[in-house]
């Protein structure tokens, strides 16, 4: 583990495992469920991804076009048959990614979250959609993100524009979770 990536994963530890019990209450086995799931994933990552674009992510990962996952979640709905929002207007602030270590705090996040997929979409059942969980990536993907971020986070003020990156994206995936699992309720 490089030193970024070990000061990235213990300064976000927190937010991660609340990101993690938030999504935990969702049974990814059911149906109406699992489409509330992928909303909540949805009213984040698509604003975000848009924010990424605008911000050039690919400074920081030149395969970032190929990453992106907003078409995959809306294949997904669309496969479930719930492609439209019901849960109203989100609560997700814009998105204003203003410095390359900014952009690579947001990448962390997404990224990150696509081995937490991996493991996820092993729970579904076999025909649920699962090309936003488990799409099809280079298993060097991960590493060649880590060793980009620790080239460009190697400076201190950085590295906590970064963190400051990871933990807005952290809490709005935490925010999004939370309110889908109270309108599922």
């Amino acid at each position: 583990m490089n030193p970024t990536h070990k000061a990235l994963r213990d300064g976000t530890r927190e937010a991660h495992e609340r990101v993690d019990a938030a999504f935990a209450g969702f049974d990814l086995t059911d149906r109406a469920q699992y489409a509330a799931f992928l909303h909540a994933h949805a009213e984040v990552l698509l604003p975000l991804e848009a924010a990424l674009d605008a911000a050039g992510a690919e400074r920081v990962t030149p395969d970032w076009p190929l990453r992106k996952r907003a078409t995959l979640i809306a294949e997904d709905l669309a496969f479930l048959r719930d492609a439209s929002p019901d849960a109203g207007p989100s609560d997700t602030p814009a998105w204003r990614l203003n410095t390359l270590e900014e952009v690579a705090g947001a990448l962390y996040v997404l990224e990150g979250s696509r081995l937490g997929g991996k493991f996820l979409a092993r729970q579904l059942p076999a025909d649920f959609p699962r090309a936003y969980l488990a799409p099809d990536q280079p298993a060097e993907n991960w590493r060649n993100l880590l060793d980009r971020l620790d080239a460009i986070l190697y400076e201190p003020a950085g590295l906590q524009s970064a963190l400051a990156a990871a933990h807005q994206a952290f809490a709005a995936f935490e925010r999004s979770a939370l309110r889908r699992t109270k309108i599922k309720d």
